[in-house]
C-alpha cells in the first residue's frame, strides 16, 4: 500500500468589474467614519443583504460581526450593494497545470472575472495493487485540508465529500468552506477529481 499527498492551488475569484475595483479603492480613502456612522452603516447593511438572500433563493450571504470589519470593509451602502450582488455572481472555471515534476502535485486554478482569492488543497490518498486489475487503484482519501495562500479574504474549509469512482481510478471530490471579504460571508463547495495512474501516480 503507498500513500500519496496531492495539493492543489486553486483560486476562488469574486466577480468584479474594473470600474467597481476603481470606485472600492477611491473608498478606501473616504475619511474614517465616527462610531455612530459605522452603527448606522452596519444596520444598513444587514438589509441589503438581506433583501439580496430574499430575491435569490439559492444565496445565503451573512454578515459578519461588525467587530470583525477592517477598515476598508466601511464603504457606503450603495457600494456595499454592489460588492454583495457581485458576490453572487461567483463562477467556477478549471484549468490544469501540469508544469511540476513532481508525480504527484499539480495545480487547479478556479477563474472569474476580477480578482482571485488562492487557496490551497492538500488530500492525501492510500493506494493499493489490484492484482486482477494489473494496476494500481485508490483505496482511501487519509485527508483532504485546504487553506488561504491569499491576504485578499479569509477561507474556513467546513467539509468534503468525496466519491470512488472508475474501479479506483478516480476520486471525485468537493471541498465546502467558508469564504469572508468585505464583511460578506458566504459558502462555496468547490468541485476536484484526483486520478491514479496505473502506476499510482496521482494527477
Amino acid at each position: 500500500m503507498k500513500r500519496k499527498t496531492m495539493t492543489f492551488l486553486t483560486a476562488l475569484s469574486v466577480t468584479l468589474t474594473s470600474s467597481f475595483m476603481y470606485e472600492a479603492f477611491a473608498e478606501g480613502k473616504q475619511k474614517a467614519l465616527t462610531p455612530q456612522q459605522k452603527n448606522q452603516y452596519y444596520q444598513q447593511y444587514a438589509v441589503i443583504l438581506r433583501t439580496i438572500n430574499l430575491h435569490q433563493p439559492d444565496t445565503d450571504l451573512k454578515l459578519v460581526d461588525q467587530k470583525s470589519f477592517k477598515a476598508n470593509d466601511w464603504v457606503t451602502p450603495n457600494r456595499f450593494r454592489k460588492i454583495a450582488k457581485d458576490r453572487v455572481k461567483v463562477e467556477f472555471a478549471s484549468t490544469f497545470d501540469f508544469s511540476k515534476k513532481e508525480s504527484t502535485s499539480k495545480s487547479k486554478t478556479i477563474h472569474a472575472k476580477g480578482t482571485s482569492f488562492a487557496i490551497s488543497i492538500t488530500g492525501t490518498f492510500d493506494t493499493a495493487l489490484r492484482e486482477e486489475a494489473g494496476r494500481q487503484v485508490f483505496k482511501t482519501v487519509t485527508s483532504m485540508t485546504s487553506t488561504a495562500s491569499s491576504s485578499k479574504g479569509t477561507w474556513r474549509q467546513l467539509g468534503y465529500t468525496a466519491t470512488l469512482m472508475d474501479g479506483g481510478r478516480t476520486y471525485d471530490v468537493t471541498v465546502g468552506g467558508e469564504f469572508i471579504q468585505h464583511g460578506i460571508s458566504s459558502t462555496h463547495n468547490i468541485p476536484l477529481e484526483f486520478y491514479c495512474s496505473a502506476e499510482g501516480v496521482i494527477n
